[in-house]
């Protein structure tokens, strides 16, 4: 007896435990149902006589799903008889596959009536003849997803249209984190070679002139604001030993704090094309001096050709013995007159010699050499002294020879003028460094006021009695074109050097 009683009592306990946890369980999904974010519905299946299924009869909502249907209360009533717009999207005969197939739907729609204007993804799953369906209003989750999606694809079109190539510094590596594409494959400047790559092993395709510039440029942006925009002209080395130009602009991408920059973006273009059509541009107005020169040089050419000839008129009347004074007075205006044009001749050859340049590699040293050999009539006749320090002879630069030598004459010639007969010297100096090769020369001639220093490279200024400023213009300009760098220093009655800093074909 007393073990029945016992096998009782154990099965109304474990009953009672089934019971609490069915009350529980019940209580945990009621609570899930009343407090999500999702629409939920219970639908019964209503039937045809002949079996085929007729609608769906909502048993059980929760309170969002009550809002979406805003005046109407679904709660007891059949889908058809709520739900038009769900028949016109195709839901109502989802819900019928699923109950017919036992297979669940999840399926996005958009709704743009009511003044709605939402997207809306919905599951639905069978039990026995229950369907049981959740809505979710996913539209902002959608339009994120768009964002994004056309975002991607912005990006993707800006990457692949481009006409510049987009580099991200990434500054807690210092190297490329990002580049959108090739720069210029056959010197090795591929995305494969170049992304990762940290940037001290980049340096050394960006000319030696620019890195100071670039190095300068990076200082400059990660001090900038985020709206600013910089910008800097460099030059890369693309084939062999040319160069090419190339427009670097550069933005902060992202920051770690108000003072830190983590990355910047640079957008890289090659404008060698540009500035050929600037250089062409330049010729051209080369071009327009020369003819300025040209109606110069016709016009001095009047007064001393008018001498020459009245000279010789005289000559031919007066030449006779006894007449040997007044004839040396007529030599003296024929050698005078024929002096100034040969000055006026020299200038206007100099200014008019602007072929395109040829750059080689050649020795410097040669080159002065042989530009000292075309100057020698003149630095004897003047008795001027020349004296040549060669740091080294076997510095390289690229340069047109012929094109260089002019210009070098013309600065040797100067020098020689401004020196004193049987007294000057002229000094001559080659300093070769790792990237650069320095060329000196100094006279100890008159030397030059501050105000001419400033102006002795300008078109047409000139401070000799028969000259027409066009000399040292052409050499800047031919200077330019071997891109090297000329400073002039000098002081009255001390002398003056110019100071060339060439590139150094070796580095």
């Amino acid at each position: 007896m007393s073990k029945l009683f016992n096998k009782l009592r154990f099965k109304r306990k474990r009953n009672l435990e089934h019971h609490c946890h069915d009350i529980a369980s019940k209580r945990l999904l009621q609570t899930v149902f009343d407090t999500t974010n999702q629409g939920i519905a219970v639908f019964k299946t209503i039937y045809h006589n002949e079996g085929g299924i007729k609608d769906f009869r909502f048993i059980k909502i929760n309170k969002v799903l009550q809002e979406m249907y805003l005046d109407v209360d679904p709660l007891g009533k059949t889908y058809l008889e709520t739900s038009r717009y769900g028949v016109e999207l195709g839901i109502f005969d989802a819900l019928k596959n699923v109950m017919l197939t036992g297979n669940s739907m999840e399926q996005e729609f958009h709704f743009d009536k009511e003044g709605y204007n939402n997207w809306f993804k919905m599951t639905v799953k069978s039990q026995d003849d229950l369907l049981i369906a959740t809505i979710e209003d996913i539209t902002i989750r959608k339009s994120e997803s768009e964002h994004l999606q056309e975002t991607l694809r912005f990006k993707t079109q800006l990457e692949h249209t481009s006409p510049e190539t987009i580099l991200i510094i990434n500054l807690d590596s210092y190297s490329v984190r990002y580049i959108n594409k090739d720069i210029f494959p056959d010197a090795g400047m591929t995305v494969e070679r170049i992304q990762g790559t940290p940037l001290t092993e980049i340096l050394p395709f960006i000319h030696p002139q620019d890195r100071e510039k670039i190095i300068a440029f990076h200082k400059k942006l990660i001090k900038s604001d985020d709206q600013d925009i910089l910008e800097i002209e460099l030059r890369l080395k693309l084939r062999g030993i040319s160069w090419e130009w190339f427009s670097v602009r550069g933005k902060i991408f992202e920051r770690r704090d108000a003072h830190w920059v983590s990355e910047y973006v640079l957008l890289v273009r090659n404008i060698t094309e540009q500035k050929n059509t600037q250089e062409a541009l330049l010729k051209a107005e080369r071009l327009s001096i020369q003819g300025e020169v040209a109606r110069i040089f016709a016009h001095e050419l009047r007064n001393p050709l008018a001498s020459i000839g009245m000279a010789c008129d005289i000559l031919n009347k007066k030449f006779a013995p006894g007449k040997e004074e007044q004839v040396a007075n007529y030599l003296g205006i024929i050698s005078r007159s024929t002096k100034t044009l040969n000055n006026l001749v020299n200038n206007l050859l100099d200014s008019s010699n602007y072929t395109s340049p040829e750059l080689k590699r050649e020795n410097l040293a040669e080159i002065l050499d042989q530009t000292i050999e075309r100057a020698s009539d003149r630095i004897y006749l003047a008795g001027i002294t020349v004296r040549k320090n060669y740091e080294s002879s076997d510095c390289y630069i690229l340069a047109d020879k012929e094109k260089l030598i002019i210009a070098l004459l013309n600065i040797i010639v100067n020098a020689s003028e401004a020196t004193t007969p049987e007294k000057g010297i002229i000094e001559i100096e080659i300093t070769q460094h790792t990237t650069n090769c320095v060329l000196s020369i100094r006279d100890n001639g008159h030397g030059l006021k501050p105000d001419e220093i400033n102006r002795i490279f300008d078109a047409f200024y000139t401070n000799k009695n028969t000259g027409v400023g066009v000399g040292l213009t052409s050499v800047k300009n031919i200077l330019e074109e071997h891109d090297a760098q000329i400073k002039v220093d000098s002081k009255p009655q001390v002398g003056t050097c110019f100071k060339i800093t060439f590139h150094n074909a070796e580095s």
